[in-house]
């Protein structure tokens, strides 16, 4: 084995190197379903990929949901649901799909039937770049000695309580709440999955100069879409040919490229065999 090497990395890259590459797909779009409608769930306080603008929904899932609607031949209606509703809403059949960026977990596996993953992504912690200095690596050491920011009901959160159950964490209810209190000093870390620290630390649509994500994650995530348990197989089945189609025509990585930007700097130590 040759010795490791360290390669320092400054960009601007765009996020088709975190998408999933297709396995043995074709690209034969699916089978059309005329007469269905779907009602998309979505939660929309989480730019790029779902968010309000100028009073109509806007972001990646709902370019995904209209793209679905074309490749699929089916009406669509997009429900605004508040995040913790969303599965309920779901197993109430108030909604049939569930379009929100959200992670695979195996508590949510238990509830719902989760379509395969069209994003890799993971915890993230947000500090502020005067800190640099201060807090050059966020290791388990650095998480339970500094005041640590989540969102409630999260896999952040989750992740806070089950590796830093020393740390002093605050829950909020939104990524806006916590990344005021992470720049009025009331925390020092902030801690959130990977799209939305990259639109805060200056990716889609939000200039930063105060705060700056730091690499690498923090764990291994995957999004995915969502459908009912037994009667949504069939649906989830569909759904998937349409996720496989777009990773073999491109589609999936272009839309991802157009709503998540990344500035990434980070040292990465690989051994060259």
């Amino acid at each position: 084995m040759r010795p490791a090497t360290i390669i320092a990395i400054t960009m601007c890259m765009a996020v088709s190197a975190w998408a999933l590459t297709p396995g043995s797909a074709v690209e034969t779009p699916p089978t059309a379903v005329p007469g269905l409608e779907l009602h998309i769930g979505m939660a929309t306080n989480y730019p790029p990929l779902v968010f309000n603008r100028d009073g109509r929904l806007a972001g990646m899932e709902v370019e995904f949901a209209n793209k679905l609607a074309e490749d699929l031949g089916v009406a669509i209606t997009l429900v605004q649901t508040p995040w913790d509703d969303l599965i309920p809403a779901l197993r109430d059949h108030r909604i049939d799909v569930i379009m929100s960026g959200m992670s695979i977990t195996d508590e949510r596996k238990q509830l719902v039937s989760f379509t395969e993953p069209y994003l890799r992504v993971g915890q993230l912690a947000l500090i502020r770049r005067t800190d640099e200095g201060r807090i050059p690596e966020v290791s388990a050491k650095v998480l339970s000695s500094v005041p640590v920011g989540v969102v409630r009901n999260t896999t952040g959160a989750q992740y806070a309580r089950d590796t830093l159950p020393q740390a002093h964490v605050k829950a909020f209810a939104s990524v806006d709440q916590g990344v005021a209190a992470l720049r009025k000093g009331e925390i020092d870390i902030f801690i959130h999955d990977a799209p939305s620290i990259w639109r805060v630390a200056g990716g889609f649509d939000s200039p930063e100069d105060e705060l700056v994500g730091k690499y690498p994650p923090l764990t291994e995530e995957y999004l995915a879409w969502a459908v009912r348990t037994g009667d949504g197989e069939s649906l989830r089945t569909r759904l998937n040919a349409v996720l496989e189609h777009w990773k073999a025509t491109h589609q999936l990585e272009n839309v991802l490229d157009h709503w998540i930007r990344v500035r990434k700097t980070t040292i990465e130590v690989r051994p060259i065999q």
